[in-house]
């Protein structure tokens, strides 16, 4: 894992001069290059309420190659409910589906899982910088098609990210983004012999990511292309592998309210 490089994304944060804006994470995946799309919407509830969901697909190549379409990924629903605490405190609760496929002979040909999350998101300036941070808890139930039992059925992650925003002109139609984040995690294994086992809670993954966002005015929302640098660690031998993501997201901004176009 190039180490140097990794940090290198924390300096790009600190050249944000504007709040971080929502971002739709990618999602891991396993293989060298990942294509994922998103769609979604933030609809503001009031003065302090913002409701926040998506929707997201993915393919992926092997291991062995750089076809970002050759292989099944996975789907993910999310909805999020954002009440701001303060001019400087954010908390959120959210509920997550994901449908992640498999191509090997070890998993089943799916697996689903549902994830509850709460997360704190603290803003604050530096001089003319505008950073972003958050503490987040993922809760994760796995099963297998059908809903049926799964070998690891629960896993507990915990989450810090860093994030940042970069106006590229001055109308602030276009930005550039920065993103890394760090994740710590134990899993649960069913025993064949019966009883649950628990894997240290360790460091298992961060991901780093650039993108470029333009805003768009009719509709209101936002259009992202990103690359997305994620090392993270093979649960079957232990060691750390790399992927790259291939990003392409849109928000769209309180599309339910009467000024929407």
């Amino acid at each position: 894992m190039n180490f140097l490089w990794k940090y290198c994304w924390i300096i790009l944060l600190g050249l944000s001069s504007l709040p971080a804006k929502a971002q739709i994470t990618a999602q891991g995946q396993g293989g060298h290059l990942v294509l994922w799309t998103a769609l979604g919407a933030e609809q503001q509830l009031g003065r302090r309420w913002v409701n926040k969901n998506a929707i997201a697909f993915s393919r992926h190549s092997t291991l062995n190659d750089w076809n970002p379409v050759r292989q099944r990924g996975v789907f993910t629903v999310r909805e999020e409910l954002a009440y701001r605490l303060s001019p400087h405190v954010t908390l959120a609760q959210g509920l997550f589906y994901a449908q992640r496929a498999y191509d090997d002979a070890t998993h089943p040909r799916y697996l689903n899982e549902v994830r509850l999350y709460p997360r704190v998101i603290h803003a604050f300036r530096l001089g003319r910088i505008h950073m972003a941070q958050y503490l987040r808890c993922d809760v994760r139930f796995f099963s297998a098609p059908g809903f049926t039992a799964w070998q690891k059925p629960f896993s507990f992650r915990n989450r810090y990210q860093l994030k940042g925003t970069l106006p590229l002109d001055g109308a602030q139609q276009n930005f550039l983004i920065g993103i890394t984040e760090f994740f710590f995690a134990t899993d649960e294994t069913i025993r064949p012999e019966g009883g649950a086992h628990f894997s240290p809670y360790a460091f298992t993954e961060n991901r780093s990511s650039l993108f470029f966002r333009h805003h768009l005015t009719h509709p209101d929302a936002f259009l992202d292309v990103g690359l997305m640098d994620q090392t993270w660690k093979d649960s079957q031998t232990g060691h750390f592998r790399e992927s790259w993501l291939l990003q392409f997201d849109l928000i769209f901004r309180n599309p339910f309210s009467p000024s929407a176009s």
